[in-house]
């Protein structure tokens, strides 16, 4: 059985969060709740971990376990990920594609579309395209 690993993260807006996670393959695929839920292993065994935004284990990959995002009294969000979908632990092998990468990778995505929130909520409009090396950058336009 995978351990599961509470990442601390700076994610404090659910809607960026899902709009984050939307742009990284799972649209249509995410699991909110207002009362956090269970979260289960590989094998649909019912894990302690619990969450308010859930990517089932059918949509990360087939020997996965669920990941799920749970807010704390705080107004952060802890990752749950397991050792194996990280690529760490001794169960995984290294072949986690829910790792460092993945996670940096969210987390660029939360911050682009925070500040799209924000914009939008402020009526700006922006343009969003990406620089040499691929990342996303955001560009105000004159009002």
């Amino acid at each position: 059985m995978s351990h599961f690993v509470n990442i601390t993260t700076s994610i404090k807006d659910q809607k960026a969060l899902i709009r984050a996670l939307e742009r990284i393959g799972f649209k249509n695929k995410i699991e909110v709740y207002n009362t956090s839920q269970c979260l289960y292993g590989y094998q649909g065994d019912v894990r302690p971990q619990k969450a308010h935004v859930i990517l089932r284990r059918k949509y990360v990959g087939s020997s996965s376990n669920d990941i799920g995002f749970e807010k704390l009294a705080n107004g952060k969000f802890v990752a749950h990920i397991s050792e194996y979908d990280q690529g760490s632990g001794q169960y995984a092998g290294g072949v986690g594609i829910y790792g460092q990468q993945w996670q940096k990778k969210l987390n660029t995505y939360y911050g682009v579309e925070k500040c799209k929130l924000e914009f939008e909520k402020q009526k700006m409009k922006y343009v969003e395209d990406e620089d040499k090396d691929g990342r996303p950058r955001l560009m105000v336009l004159n009002m």
